[in-house]
């Protein structure tokens, strides 16, 4: 190991080589644009060119993600042994492996009809456009994991209570803490699409990017836990890895 390894500089490059982590380091850029775009325009009456600067990287961020995220959907499938495996919330599992799946099928159908892909007629289906499909299937999806979630909180609750191995019980802290982002992931993501669909009880126009930027510092954080010592290999955060 060099001595490049050991510093931030490393430890960061070995992370950005992780496909997702960059992903969700893009939603996190897409969203404090759009919110700072917003906030110049609104608060202070600024019309200049950084808004104009901002709602373009925006925009062009998110274009970048979307087209980055097609096929996404396969790697869902790589869950369904431990879905025939579960004894107990099978049915609840399946549910969720359904609503993965069409939330990314139902985003990339919404990414190859708006840029390009095929003719953007394509993209009504029964009067309703591609993006509204899309949000409405992610807002259902969130829902879905967000309880699933709670399920394997409480299950890994009850394993760090009967360890009592000091380098298991941190793998299985590192787990629920893993767990408690992705939760405000989906709660956030789906308040965030609930606002894009107009319902009255989501957040407003302003909220909903808030919602959207904490979505997208959880999902980070995710990915950075997630690649936290693969075998002392892996990306090593110097940060706590658990939420409190």
């Amino acid at each position: 190991m060099s001595y490049y390894d050991g510093t931030w500089i490393g430890k960061m490059d070995a992370l950005g080589k992780k496909t997702e982590w960059r992903g969700k380091t893009g939603k996190v850029i897409q969203y404090s644009a759009k919110l700072g775009a917003f906030m110049l325009e609104n608060d202070f009456g600024y019309k200049g060119e950084a808004v104009k600067r901002l709602k373009g990287l925006a925009k062009l961020v998110s274009a970048s993600r979307k087209i980055f995220k097609l096929g996404k959907f396969l790697k869902h499938f790589e869950d369904i042994d431990d879905i025939v495996e579960e004894k107990e919330y099978n049915g609840l599992m399946w549910m969720d492996f359904i609503m993965n799946m069409a939330k990314d099928l139902t985003e990339n159908f919404e990414t190859i009809t708006k840029y390009g892909f095929v003719p953007k007629s394509y993209g009504i289906v029964s009067g309703f456009a591609a993006d509204q499909i899309a949000d409405f299937t992610k807002m259902c999806q969130c829902f879905v994991s967000f309880f699933v979630t709670l399920i394997e909180i409480g299950r890994m609750n009850k394993k760090i209570e009967r360890c009592d191995d000091s380098s298991k019980c941190k793998k299985l802290h590192l787990k629920c803490s893993f767990l408690y982002w992705a939760q405000i992931k989906y709660f956030t993501d789906g308040m965030k699409c609930a606002a894009s669909l107009g319902y009255s009880w989501a957040p407003n126009k302003r909220w909903a990017m808030v919602c959207g930027l904490l979505a997208g510092i959880a999902d980070a954080r995710k990915q950075t836990l997630k690649n936290w010592d693969k075998g002392g290999k892996g990306y090593q955060p110097s940060i706590d890895p658990y939420l409190l």
